[in-house]
Order: structure tokens, then C-alpha cells, then sequence
């Protein structure tokens, strides 16, 4: 099968009764969701959406945005899908500049596009559309326009094909062992690629997904792990787990029978929250989801099973090849001493930039994903990562990875959160700044926090200057925003 769709469709006729989504307190069936998905492409196609059109609209954490997304690919158009709370005026000014032919829920004032109201399942329910033109889409085609965070640049559209999505799925699939019974907790934005990689993984697998609304109410989130009796998984950013372990502490043991599995993407997860999991859900499968919006979950780790790998992102998942190339993007023999950049080939891999064929020329080059993430490749074919090309600070000649910093501070008692940025410095060119939010001042002094770093750490790496804040710079999805800092 080419589509997220055609899977769909399958199950549908195979489990008509099985829930596929929930979210806020509304759950669908496959056989009712495929339904809804029809009707609403039928409307879509009545409205004047034609095949390669592109639909643009919000996300929201809700069957109804579930429908839409679907709705959109059956009708052959392709979606891209901006933050629910983004400002009308950036919503119009990132529809003209996609061209966008379809414009779902907002008027957009000076665009040259259909403009569509949106419809809750209410009314898909008492209309009838016409769906006598309905086909699958073909894995050629266009699906998606994913947005990137831009933390480390512009944000661009990344344009990914029907079959990249169904390789993405197939790769989330294998590589954290999804079974036909996972019922899998999502908290994220459906914006964002994490997120609605997961619906349609779900929709490929055959199993639930449950959408939370974000990490806002900790109190959702348990509720969503004690919805049902049997074992549940979760897909939780490493924002989300450092959330769950400021506000409850170590509550996650009480689920250590029940969790089947976690994984965390959109971030690498620091080594001492990765300790800490393990010892909380000693029988969870733990993964690290490794990829990007441009290449997809191209390599998964289990750190529960193969522990004493720091910075290991493990072996490339089932439709994809990791290359180690040099600034010139000609693969190397990588190890630890010979570190180059990472290279994704595979079938998940994004078409391109929408409508910026300079930017896809300088990451995509005959289907590989050049990266600008620092690793190598172990003799054991264990990936691994030391930092990001951009964001290795070069203090006095000495290249230091920030992220080996926050690690380390993360592990010393009574720091909740943490990042390592430059600053200038006459003699060094630069040095490290350690802004760190604390939850006991008593062991936030400069002194005490550069004392245990400096145990845990070599001289070169530690901070010049330490300093307290009340709250760290991330993106909407949880990264840490290093471009707030350095442009700041």
C-alpha cells in the first residue's frame, strides 16, 4: 500500500470497531473515522480542491484536525498545517508565500486561493458528499509540507511524498516494536513532524493513538495512562519527561508494569534523565528517536537494553542507510577519533524544500540528507552523536559541544533545566555561559554547580560564568532555542 490512507481504508473493513483515535473525550472508531475521512474529501473535491492542490490550515489536538489531515491526502492534495495560535497575520503571510491553493478555516485576505470553513463531526454527520472521484494517492505523490523550528535558521517547508510518510511509519513501527495492541499517549502539537508522525504511524500499525493537549495539566496525562487496563506507550519529547519529573517527582514507578514502552524524539535526551528512567521503569523499553523533519526516524535506541553508550543514537532503522561524510559530503571511515557529519539515505526522505530549490541543494543531493550533527559509526555499527556543526563552541582553538555541559549540570541535584551558550571573551575568543534554573538555591551558587562540574567534566568545559534564571528558552515543541541566545 502507497498511502496512510489505503491503511485506513484496510483496517477499517479488517476491525471496523477498534478505537484509532482519542482526544478530548471524543474516540473514533476506524470504521467511523474512515467515514468522516471520505466525507469530508468529498467536500474538499466539491469545493474545488483538485489533485497536487496544496491545503493550508491549523492543527489542533482533536479528532476533527485527525479528519482533515486524512481527508486532505484522500482528496490527493497535499497539507501543511501551521500552530493553532499562530498570529492571522503570519498565517496569511506563510499561505502567500507557499501559494497556497486552499485555505481551511480563516479568510486569507490577498490570497488567490479557495477559501473553506471548517466543519465538526456534527455536521460530516448530517451531509452527504460526493466520493464517486476518490482514489488512493500514489507514493509519488506529495502529502505533506512540514514546517521546521528553525533554532538553528529559517524555517522552511519541507515537502514529503506518500511514501516517505508510510517508509516513516514502517521505521517507528519496527524499530520501538509497536504491536497490534499499542495504545500509544501523544502529547505534542499535530503541527509538528513528532506528533503527526505518530497519527499516521498509528493508522499504518492498526492500533489507538491518544491525543493529549500538550503537557499543560499533568493530571491528563495520568489519566490518559489509567484510560485503559492493559499496557500503554508513550511518546514523550525530553521537555515533556523533565516536565513529569519536576511536578510528580518519581510517580512514573507506579506505571513500571504498565508502560510498555517510551520514546522521545524532537531532542537528545540527557544522559542523567535517561539514568533516572531507567531506574523508574526498569521493565519500559526506552527509545531515542533520531531524525529530523527532513529524514525521519532514521536510527532508534534502546537505552533500557544496551546501556554505557553516551551520545548513542543506535543502528539505522529498517528503510535507512547512515552515512559519516567530510565538509565536502564525501563519506569517510568514521570513529571517535574521526568524527564527520551525519548523511540519511532512505525512503523517508523529504522531496525538498517547498519552493526553495537553493536551500535543497545544500542538504539534499541525489536522495541523501546531509545533516549538520556532528558523530560517527562504532565498529559495532552503533550510531553516535557529539553535537551539532553550528552549535560547537570554539573556546581558545578547544571545540566544545554544549550539550556535553548541560548533560553534566543536569546531573547535579536541585538543577531542573539548563543551558550552555557563548560569550565573547578577550583572550579566548569565546567562553561557555551556564544558565541554569534551579529548584533549591542552596546548591545554586556559581561556586558549588562550577565545584560539581568540575568533577564530572575537564577544565576546558567548564562554565566562565554560571548563572540563575527563572525559565530557559525552548521552541514550541520543547528544544532548547540557542538562536534566542546567541541573536539575543
Amino acid at each position: 500500500m502507497e498511502s496512510i490512507v489505503e491503511f485506513l481504508d484496510k483496517h477499517s473493513k479488517d476491525m471496523p470497531d477498534k478505537a484509532a483515535v482519542i482526544a478530548n473525550g471524543n474516540s473514533v472508531s476506524y470504521s467511523l473515522l474512515n467515514t468522516y475521512v471520505n466525507k469530508y474529501a468529498g467536500y474538499l473535491i466539491s469545493c474545488g480542491v483538485k489533485h497536487g492542490d496544496l491545503v493550508i490550515t491549523r492543527a489542533s489536538q482533536t479528532v476533527e484536525y485527525a479528519v482533515l489531515y486524512l481527508a486532505v491526502h484522500l482528496a490527493g492534495a497535499k497539507i501543511a498545517s501551521l500552530e493553532k495560535n499562530t498570529p492571522h497575520n503570519e498565517f496569511i503571510s506563510v499561505a502567500m508565500k507557499l501559494k497556497a491553493d486552499c485555505v481551511i478555516g480563516e479568510e486569507c485576505e490577498g490570497c488567490e486561493s479557495i477559501h473553506i470553513d471548517s466543519l465538526n463531526l456534527l455536521e460530516l454527520d448530517k451531509k452527504e458528499f460526493p466520493v464517486e472521484r476518490l482514489k488512493f494517492p500514489k507514493g509519488t505523490d506529495s502529502a505533506d509540507i512540514l514546517f521546521t523550528t528553525g533554532t538553528t535558521g529559517t524555517s522552511k517547508g519541507v515537502e514529503l511524498s506518500h511514501r516517505a510518510l508510510v517508509a516513516t511509519a514502517e521505521n517507528l513501527i519496527r524499530g520501538c516494536k509497536y504491536s497490534d495492541n499499542t495504545f500509544l499517549i501523544v502529547p505534542g502539537p499535530l503541527n509538528h513532524a513528532n506528533a503527526i508522525r505518530k497519527l499516521f504511524t498509528t493508522i499504518v500499525n492498526g492500533s489507538t493513538i491518544y491525543i493529549l493537549n500538550g503537557m499543560s495539566n499533568i493530571r491528563e496525562f495520568f489519566e490518559a495512562l489509567d484510560y485503559q487496563n492493559g499496557k500503554v506507550a508513550c511518546c514523550l519529547p525530553p521537555a515533556a519527561i523533565r516536565t513529569i519529573f519536576t511536578l510528580t517527582k518519581d510517580k512514573l514507578s507506579d506505571y513500571k508494569e504498565k508502560i510498555d514502552f517510551i520514546e522521545s524524539a524532537t531532542a537528545p535526551l540527557p544522559e542523567p534523565d535517561k539514568i533516572r528512567l531507567s531506574k523508574l521503569l526498569p521493565y519500559t523499553r526506552l527509545y531515542n528517536n533520531y531524525g529530523s523533519s527532513e529524514s525521519a526516524s532514521v536510527c532508534i535506541y534502546n537505552y533500557n537494553e544496551v546501556r554505557g553508550k553516551d551520545g548513542c543514537i543506535g543502528k539505522p532503522t529498517v528503510n535507512a542507510e547512515i552515512l559519516i561524510v567530510d565538509d565536502q559530503k564525501k563519506a569517510i571511515a568514521s570513529s571517535k577519533d574521526n568524527v564527520g557529519l551525519i548523511a540519511c539515505k532512505g525512503d523517508m526522505n523529504m522531496k525538498g524544500y517547498c519552493n526553495d530549490d537553493v536551500a535543497t541543494s545544500e542538504v539534499l543531493v541525489n536522495g541523501i540528507v546531509y545533516t549538520n550533527d556532528v558523530g560517527y559509526i562504532d565498529d559495532e555499527g552503533y550510531v553516535y552523536i557529539i553535537g551539532r556543526k553550528g552549535d560547537v563552541i570554539n573556546v581558545g582553538g578547544i571545540k566544545i559541544a554544549p550539550t556535553e555541559v548541560e548533560s553534566a549540570a543536569l546531573a547535579i541535584d536541585g538543577v531542573d533545566d539548563c543551558i550552555c551558550v557563548p560569550i565573547e571573551d578577550k583572550i579566548t575568543g569565546y567562553a561557555l555561559k551556564l544558565l541554569v534554573v534551579c529548584n533549591d538555591k542552596s546548591v545554586c551558587s556559581e561556586k558549588e554547580i562550577k565545584e560539581q562540574l568540575a568533577s564530572m567534566l575537564e577544565y576546558t568545559k567548564i562554565p566562565k560564568v554560571v548563572e540563575k534564571t527563572e525559565k530557559i528558552a525552548r521552541t514550541y515543541n520543547g528544544k532548547l532555542d540557542r538562536k534566542f541566545y546567541v541573536n539575543g
